[in-house]
């Protein structure tokens, strides 16, 4: 009887461990599932105009383009007839951009071979506003007045300086989100709460009419 008893333990503790170890394991897997889940529902894939290049792709600039998409959404269906002339400009900025995504960059360059800051700000203009501009940095943003970053409207051109470097400049869209030819990414759009862009802003310039 004691044989037997012990046995029963014995078979009766491996039958309770092993369900104690796949039943954690269900857990783990339920709870990798369940987190997985929760991310796709909070992440809004960005397509079309909105896509961004998989060179430059970040939470911060996918957060930033769904919010973005999702106002644009919004005032396109219920919005004022101002809010909508704004949209249209961002689209306009943002389908210049989709035109010139991924293309390398290139100091001097001014094509889809590749291209510079300068370059890109003034097709980007040309695209959206029908408005030339001077082919260099520096005599871009003396054609507008000066904003504040907190100030900045859909179209300005946005004049940075980083350390021990050329002028650069690039063009902003809105929700912080810029249209921007980097010498190490080519044409992508970045981000001003991003904290390098952030370092080396100075100004905003308003260019354009619109």
């Amino acid at each position: 009887m004691t044989a037997i008893c012990v046995l029963s333990t014995f078979v009766g503790a491996n039958l309770q461990a092993k369900e104690t170890k796949t039943k954690k394991v269900s857990n783990t897997n339920s709870s990798n599932k369940n987190s997985a889940t929760k991310k796709s529902s909070t992440t809004t894939h960005n397509t079309g105009i909105y896509s961004i290049s998989s060179k430059n792709t970040s939470p911060l600039l996918e957060t930033k383009m769904a919010e973005l998409k999702q106002r644009h959404a919004k005032i396109m269906a219920s919005g004022s007839a101002q809010e909508k002339r704004k949209v249209n400009i961002e689209k306009k900025l943002l389908t210049s951009y989709s035109k010139w995504k991924g293309t390398k960059y290139k100091l001097g360059g001014d094509s889809k071979e590749g291209i510079d800051c300068s370059a890109l700000t003034r097709r980007v203009y040309r695209e959206t506003f029908n408005q030339e501009l001077p082919r260099v940095s520096t005599q871009q943003i003396k054609k507008g007045p000066r904003v504040a970053g907190k100030d900045l409207k859909s179209g300005d051109i946005m004049y940075f300086r980083p350390d021990n470097r050329i002028d650069h400049t690039a063009v902003y869209v809105g929700n912080s989100i810029f249209i921007n030819a980097s010498s190490s990414k080519g044409v992508v759009v970045s981000s001003l709460k991003s904290p390098y862009w952030r370092k080396y802003f100075k100004y905003g310039v308003r260019a354009h009419k619109a």
